[in-house]
């Protein structure tokens, strides 16, 4: 039964996907476009927020095993989304986990 939900849930989910691309390609306005479907805004809007959330869970940060080695300038280097940040080794760590919390949560 699981695997029937599963799939059920699959569909669904990639019904709406298509559905939303249509929208956002439409040029209407999510009310309009829904009205002319004949989708409730209400079951529209829902979807919109499950399949952000999804992706959102999906493109979180990993965690990586970091290799212990220091450089000769012995400075902390953290790569996260294209972007680089260079730290003195010291820093305080819980400072910069605050940081890259609130970058993910951007």
């Amino acid at each position: 039964m699981a695997d029937v939900l599963a799939v059920r849930d699959d569909y669904r989910a990639q019904t709406w996907r298509m559905l939303i691309q249509e929208c956002s390609n439409s040029g209407l306005t999510k009310r309009e476009f829904c009205r002319r479907r004949g989708i409730s805004e209400k079951s529209f809007y829902y979807w919109l927020r499950k399949l952000r959330s999804q992706m959102a869970e999906a493109a979180g940060p990993q965690i990586v095993p970091l290799e212990s080695s220091v450089t000769s300038t012995e400075i902390l280097q953290i790569h996260y989304r294209g972007a680089e940040l260079k730290l003195p080794v010291g820093v305080n760590i819980e400072a910069v986990a605050a940081l890259l919390r609130s970058i993910q949560s951007l």
